[in-house]
């Protein structure tokens, strides 16, 4: 029986999924090792880190004036160059597990990324040390991760809605015919609903709070009954804080311009695919993956605005990092997902 070398116990491949609310690593041989929100908190005179992920959110809304929690990305793309770095180094470090060094790292990407998106994620990496890293389609691997079989001779549309971006892609026989990238996704729900209490109500609350109100009431479709949550934060009024109770009625009308603008974005998608590619759709419908395609409702709305059967995959938050993972294992599939992003 041939033993594993030395080399090989101590190191890894690693996939990242560097996204907009959570940053997951896929470690080769290990599977998931990492899942945490994609946060930092620093101190604003030095700049220094003092908290990455878990420990940062814990942070939210209480620290000090002179801490500033960050999400280095934002709308899928890094907004902080050098912060992104210290993100992705500290998430590898973790990964590595006792591991000196990782053979390759793989980052997902958006394939219709400017020039500047792609060149500030390669200066990110450079940032956290990382040598021999490979960027790979985010909408190939989003197909791959939601459990389609890549050699598939029949078209298949996969949507995945994440919280900074939507993207839309099809593939068949390997190839991607299709792929679309649209800047609104949850983080855009949340936001609508910060924006709605403060209006409606005279409060101010956080994103957590707004992301709450979104998994305990938000849906895609208006309800049959109007049902109610309690909410806190502070008065824009009296500076106090107070409590409101907030209903299913304004919560849908909030986060309905969103749901609308992502279903329009489908429905762009579809008539631009191939003829035979639509009739290949026509007959299989389309899969939601993403953490915001989970909104209450959403499936049900896009299968009644486009005519087609919806259907969501395992674990929709982990399509994109289980894609990742997989190309490890198909070389043929590995080079067909590769984006050349120039130094």
């Amino acid at each position: 029986m041939k033993l594993p070398s030395i080399f090989n116990l101590m190191t890894d491949d690693l996939a990242i999924d560097l996204g907009t609310s959570r940053t997951r690593v896929f470690a080769r041989g290990r599977g998931i090792v990492v899942n945490e929100p994609s946060l930092l908190a620093y101190d604003t005179p030095t700049r220094e880190v003092v908290a990455v992920g878990l420990e940062a959110l814990e942070l939210e809304g209480r620290a000090s004036e002179d801490i500033q929690i960050i999400s280095p990305l934002q709308d899928g793309v890094v907004a902080d160059s050098t912060f992104a770095g210290k993100l992705l180094e500290f998430y590898i470090r973790k990964a590595r597990d006792g591991r000196t060094i990782s053979r390759r790292v793989l980052i997902s990407i958006a394939a219709d990324a400017s020039d500047i998106e792609s060149y500030a994620l390669r200066y990110a990496a450079k940032e956290a040390s990382v040598a021999n890293v490979h960027f790979v389609n985010k909408g190939y691997v989003a197909i791959l991760g939601s459990g389609v079989d890549p050699d598939d001779q029949r078209a298949t549309l996969v949507v995945d809605v994440g919280a900074g971006t939507t993207t839309i892609s099809a593939m068949v026989h390997n190839h991607l015919i299709f792929t679309r990238t649209l800047r609104v996704g949850g983080n855009d729900m949340d936001t609508a609903l910060v924006d709605m209490i403060k209006q409606n109500h005279s409060l101010l609350v956080g994103p957590r709070t707004a992301e709450r109100v979104k998994i305990e009431l938000g849906c895609a479709v208006p309800l049959d009954q109007e049902n109610t949550t309690m909410v806190k934060g502070r008065s824009t009024i009296a500076g106090n804080p107070e409590m409101a109770v907030v209903n299913s009625i304004e919560i849908h009308e909030a986060i309905e311009p969103i749901v609308n603008r992502i279903i329009r974005a489908v429905q762009d998608a579809l008539e631009a695919l191939p003829p035979e590619a639509s009739g290949d759709i026509y007959d299989r419908g389309m899969i939601l993956a993403g953490g915001a395609s989970l909104l209450a409702g959403f499936d049900e709305r896009l299968s009644k605005e486009t005519d087609l059967s919806v259907q969501l995959t395992e674990s929709p938050q982990r399509a994109v990092v289980r894609g990742l993972g997989l190309l490890f294992e198909n070389p043929l599939a590995l080079r067909r997902a590769l984006i050349k992003v120039e130094p």
